[in-house]
């Protein structure tokens, strides 16, 4: 019964990741740029601001699931928190935790302050400040790309 329990914890931390990292994957690959392509800006725009919203709730219980799972299991392990910076297993345990921790710290930039900056400009009629948030927004989608595939990595090869 044991086992089952730390198979179901370990289930749910996979899940977690598939729905925080697949779910961002989907709107910065799918509905973003068919969203661009329907021609209608404001209505894409909406569709895309709702699927983030949805998602948002969606991601934020996963990534709340990733985290309390992930210490968990570092628990399960035996593994001391203190220690983590003396095994190379530790300090890939840490580089993965540093980017899950700037990927939630730079999502939300995006939604609570980028993207509304970005809605702000087009609405006073300021296509250059629009620009430029949008900009970097392109910036944000980007780093949580790459950041997410280095934390796919690392994941790879903490399992045993």
């Amino acid at each position: 019964m044991r086992d089952d329990l730390w198979t179901l914890v370990r289930f749910l931390h996979v899940l977690g990741a598939a729905l925080w990292v697949g779910g961002m994957i989907v709107l910065g690959a799918v509905a973003v740029p068919a969203a661009r392509r329907a021609g209608d800006r404001d209505a894409g725009r909406r569709v895309v601001t709702t699927a983030a919203r949805r998602f948002g709730v969606v991601g934020a219980l996963a990534f709340v699931a990733l985290v309390a799972t992930g210490f968990s299991l570092i628990h399960h392990r035996g593994i001391a928190l203190d220690q983590l910076d003396q095994s190379d297993y530790g300090r890939r345990l840490l580089a993965k935790m540093g980017l899950l921790v700037a990927m939630g710290v730079v999502t939300l930039l995006h939604a609570l302050w980028q993207g509304p900056r970005v809605r702000r400009a087009e609405e006073a009629g300021d296509p250059v400040a629009a620009r430029r948030w949008r900009l970097l927004g392109a910036a944000f989608d980007g780093f949580l790309l790459l950041a997410a595939l280095a934390a796919l990595w690392l994941a790879v090869s903490l399992v045993p």
